[in-house]
């Protein structure tokens, strides 16, 4: 456990799965004001129980869907997926396979206690539309071309990316060609390799 009892009443356990250490420090700093205690979980929960467990599916070696699926299986508390990734296709996938709040990593404070709060008390939390799109910072990528990077990053061809979106094969190369071009890659795995290190 990285933190211990703050304030006054019942005290919220909030597990962090498979983070690493800098990351479980930084949430527990975060959270440092409200009566949270922040828990380190890691492939096997142990028996540890928590009411909010947040955790970061995108960019791992497995799909996202197949990262949460394992992710509920820990525990039976709310999952918030808490990343770097602002794309509408990751809040999406998210929600669908079972997340109950997707905050982003560049979020304040306040933003992410109040989402955890919530979170505990049934509600869903997602960003507003404003706060989604591709990383900021990054390559002036569209919408759709930052949700094609996000699934090449993920190993996806580009027929499975085709009836992932319900778009057409030649669709996909066109949109591949254009992120090549906009983030300076010739080849797939420098693709990759790219959307990996700017949180895609």
């Amino acid at each position: 456990m990285n933190g211990s009892s703050r304030g006054s009443g019942s005290t919220l356990a909030v597990g962090v799965y498979d983070e690493p250490e800098l990351i479980v420090s930084g949430i527990d700093g975060m959270l440092s004001r409200t009566n949270a205690d922040v828990v380190t979980i890691g492939a096997h929960a142990n028996g540890t129980t928590v009411d909010v467990l947040l955790c970061d599916p995108v960019g791992r070696p497995v799909r996202l869907e197949d990262y949460l699926a394992v992710v509920a299986g820990l525990t039976a508390a709310p999952v918030v997926v808490f990343t770097w990734s602002s794309s509408r296709s990751s809040v999406r996938r998210s929600l669908a396979a079972g997340a109950r709040g997707f905050v982003s990593k560049s979020a304040t404070s306040d933003v992410l206690a109040a989402a955890v709060a919530a979170v505990h008390r049934g509600e869903t939390v997602t960003p507003s539309p404003k706060q989604v799109g591709p990383p900021t910072g990054v390559a002036d990528l569209s919408t759709r071309e930052a949700e094609v990077l996000e699934l090449i990053c993920e190993g996806m061809s580009n027929l499975e990316i085709a009836e992932h979106l319900f778009v057409s094969v030649n669709s996909v190369k066109t949109y591949v060609r254009q992120i090549y071009q906009k983030i300076g890659v010739t080849r797939r795995a420098q693709a990759v390799a790219w959307g990996l290190a700017h949180g895609f």
